[in-house]
């Protein structure tokens, strides 16, 4: 249900002549952002807060950096509903929040979003006066917390050394997957004696860097209950064997206690792939993904992000562990957008869970080789039936799996579906003739985006959302859904209306070859039509109505810093990828036409961009450089593979999915006959071709070597060449002296070679002491190509 006129007329977005400074990186950093409720365009209504069972209150949290502690504090807000709905209809002063609980700490492991809080996975008591929530200590363990929404306290359920990854709630029970911090995955490097350990399958980080790559250290994990009776709380492990598994992905995974609290179904790891296994079939286009028989230690492997897990029903009585099919999860196969859901009957006798391959006891093998969206479970028998298998494509325009639950009874079955970014469906399915069948659709089309257009199944007609735009910060706001009347009612972030911001919309182009791209541009503040800026391109992907800062994540991308300081900025959407040596070329293309584009348009100076690539995209901007020179006058490249020879050695022995992926890019693998492909192809042995000052970001020790060749071959050359190396960092900065240097150090590269300024700031002497170093590099080089002989000498390196 798309906002009322009045919603919009009342949503100002912030001028760009706003009093005061222009938004800076340290103003990013120290912004209040919403982490729960938190938009997500991939879960329309992700922004609508859920008040407790009886609607008496609704829970936030917000999270925000501290740069003097170099932490970041969460803050469990609590507001009564009684006094939101009288705010709404004018017989109130406008609600204060109550902080309930608060932490200081900071994301110890890898996260899978930007500004990550230490306060996460809120659950409502069942009698609706209290939170539980895990909040992560000083020394990274996630405790498990009870919080009172009236303010009277909260309390730690778990000690403080021992590490909550998942939890439900149920009446009184609480179950949960927790390791102990001194129980770290050790390395399985064999030990052959005191001073020498058998290493061969070994992955290089375990030979090399043991116990070093904390953000990414496996952890060893038991299943306990805890239980609260006449007063106390009484915990009891679950019987069996521990699980050794990363976190990194683990929320994206269902763990949901049964009706009466004695049963769990939860995906867990493998340690063998049976043979039949081999017959799922992978996305297309990720063959490499195939689970192949002997390849056990390589694919099981706890390090190994798309490690395969299966569903499993766990007795938390006698802690047996029953497959709930012989078959994977799909998203090990490379299905990624089907969100993993598992929903039990009220009387346990059937499950619901989503995105996973089906066993090999049924008519229709063909079709059981293909993930089944939605499948049904009937316990004890562990009878499957699949409500509709997916395809092996991926359609990111599609429909996909957002939730699935039972109806009025154990055979009728809902599925919400959504298409981003902003459409949703409910299909219900009854069951009947020993099968599944479709009953019917109801459609809810044009949801607004990063609004509170979604009906929610709140027990009453006032309805609390995040609300934000490109160019609108998010605030709180309390609407009816019955009469769409709104108010705003709490802005966490009241210092951003005196300062100034680039203006952010959609851009859209298309290549030459006729690809349809699409991006985000940001002008500079104070922009003046007519007059051409320099232009920094950053590529990964963004978020269609959420209010941009760096434009996704804040490892070194930094659009609207650097739109304050007299750039456009494009942050642009990838194309989906064919894993071959099509892609970069694609992106090159995407790249060019975008500066195009912006140029003829006459808003930028075609002779002044520079590029970020992040992840993935690192590799399409090294391509970019190496294939187009004079493209780019300056590039930052931030902890990515670029599928180059060296990368290849050193990780794919011991990563069989790394190891595949590699050889699928190139159709071979660098030996033998195969070799010279990999040498024409690889940007490793082409990187004499790149004229573009280099900023490198290596983030942890494993990065560094994976930076390595291309930092190396520059250095060796005697290109400028900067490497930034950040020990304990993660691949999403979440650390406010990380993200300041990574942000405000590719804020001062660009300045540097594409406005020529330097910061006057005394602190950054050293920086600027290297960059004239290359410049007179670069200088010499530039006078070198133009010499008839090409023999001028090169200054030597800073």
């Amino acid at each position: 249900m798309p906002f009322v006129a009045i919603v919009f007329a009342l949503l100002c977005p912030l001028s760009n002549e706003a009093y005061g400074h222009s938004f800076s990186v340290k103003d990013d950093i120290a912004m209040v952002r919403f982490s729960d409720p938190s938009f997500d365009p991939a879960i329309v209504g992700s922004e609508i807060a859920r008040p407790s069972p009886h609607g008496d209150y609704v829970a936030i949290v917000t999270t925000k950096g501290l740069l003097a502690t170099d932490e970041v504090e969460s803050d469990l807000t609590v507001f009564r509903m009684k006094e939101l709905s009288a705010f709404l209809d004018g017989e109130g002063t406008r609600p204060q929040p109550r902080i309930v609980a608060s932490i200081v700490s900071y994301p110890h492991r890898e996260q899978t979003i930007s500004y990550a809080p230490v306060i996460k996975d809120l659950r409502w008591s069942p009698d609706g006066k209290g939170i539980y929530f895990r909040g992560e200590n000083g020394s990274g363990a996630y405790q498990l917390y009870l919080a009172r929404a009236d303010g009277s306290g909260s309390h730690a359920l778990t000690p403080a050394d021992q590490s909550v990854d998942r939890f439900d709630v149920v009446a009184d029970t609480v179950v949960y997957k927790v390791s102990m911090l001194v129980d770290k995955h050790r390395s399985e490097i064999a030990k052959i004696n005191s001073d020498a350990f058998a290493a061969t399958g070994a992955r290089i980080q375990d030979v090399v860097f043991p116990s070093q790559l904390g953000t990414l250290e496996p952890e060893v994990f038991a299943i306990s209950v805890l239980q609260h009776t006449n007063g106390r709380w009484f915990a009891r492990r679950v019987p069996g064997d521990p699980s050794t598994e990363m976190t990194y992905l683990s929320a994206l995974f269902p763990f949901v206690l049964s009706p009466k609290g004695h049963q769990l179904v939860a995906p867990m790891p493998v340690s063998t792939i049976p043979d039949t296994w081999q017959r799922f079939e992978p996305v297309t286009g990720s063959e490499y993904l195939r689970l192949l028989p002997g390849k056990d230690a390589q694919i099981t492997n706890a390090g190994e992000t798309l490690r395969p897990l299966q569903y499993m029903l766990i007795d938390l009585d006698t802690g047996k562990r029953t497959p709930l099919t012989d078959a994977p999860n799909a998203r090990s196969l490379g299905y990624p957008f089907d969100n993993s859901r598992v929903a039990w009957t009220t009387d346990e006798k059937r499950v619901l869970a989503t995105n996973t391959f089906l066993g090999t006891h049924d008519d229709n093998p063909l079709e059981r080789n293909r993930p089944c969206g939605v499948a049904s479970f009937d316990l004890p028998s562990f009878e499957p039936r699949c409500l509709f298998f997916e395809g092996k494509d991926l359609d990111r325009t599609a429909f996909h799996i957002e939730e699935v639950s039972f109806g009025s009874s154990d055979d009728e079955a809902i599925v919400t579906l959504t298409q981003r970014p902003n459409r949703r469906v409910t299909r219900r399915y009854r069951f009947f003739q020993d099968s599944w069948h479709l009953a019917g659709e109801d459609s809810a089309a044009d949801i607004g985006t990063g609004s509170a257009g979604l009906v929610s199944p709140d027990i009453s007609d006032v309805q609390i959302s995040v609300r934000q735009s490109l160019n609108e910060p998010p605030k709180l706001w309390v609407s009816s859904r019955r009469t769409g009347k709104a108010r705003e009612a709490w802005d966490p972030n009241p210092q951003l209306a005196d300062m100034s911001f680039g203006e952010a919309s959609h851009y859209e182009w298309e290549d030459k070859s006729g690809h349809h791209w699409s991006g985000l541009l940001v002008k500079p503040v104070g922009y003046q039509s007519g007059q051409r800026y320099p232009l920094v391109v950053q590529m990964y992907n963004y978020v269609d109505g959420e209010f941009t800062t760096d434009g996704l994540h804040p490892t070194a991308f930094a659009a609207r810093h650097l739109a304050s300081v007299g750039f456009v900025v494009l942050q642009v959407r990838r194309q989906v990828d064919t894993l071959s040596e099509a892609d970069p070329e694609v992106h090159l293309e995407g790249y060019r036409s975008a500066i195009d584009s912006l140029a003829a348009a006459g808003m930028v100076d075609r002779n002044r961009v520079g590029v970020v690539g992040f992840s993935w995209t690192c590799w399409y901007a090294v391509n970019a450089i190496i294939k187009d020179p004079q493209l780019f006058k300056a590039a930052t490249i931030a902890d990515g593979l670029d599928n180059s020879y060296m990368q290849y050695l050193m990780f794919g022995a011991g990563s069989e999915s790394l190891e595949r992926q590699m050889e699928q890019i190139r159709q071979t693998a660098p030996f033998g006959h195969g070799l010279k492909k990999w040498v024409d192809e690889a940007p490793g042995f082409h990187l004499d071709q790149v004229q573009a000052p280099v900023r490198i970001e290596a983030i942890n020790p494993l990065s560094v070597l994976q930076e390595w060749e291309l930092y190396a071959s520059l250095r060796l050359q005697n290109k400028p060449v900067d490497l930034i190396y950040f020990p304990h960092g993660t691949h999403i900065h979440q650390k406010p002296l990380e993200r300041l240097e990574s942000q405000q150090g590719s804020v001062d590269w660009f300045r540097f070679w594409l406005q020529g300024y330097e910061d006057p700031d005394p602190a950054k002497a050293a920086q600027y002491e290297r960059w004239r170093g290359f410049a007179k590099l670069r200088a010499a080089a530039a006078q070198s190509y133009a010499s008839p002989t090409g023999t001028t000498p090169a200054p030597s390196l800073p």
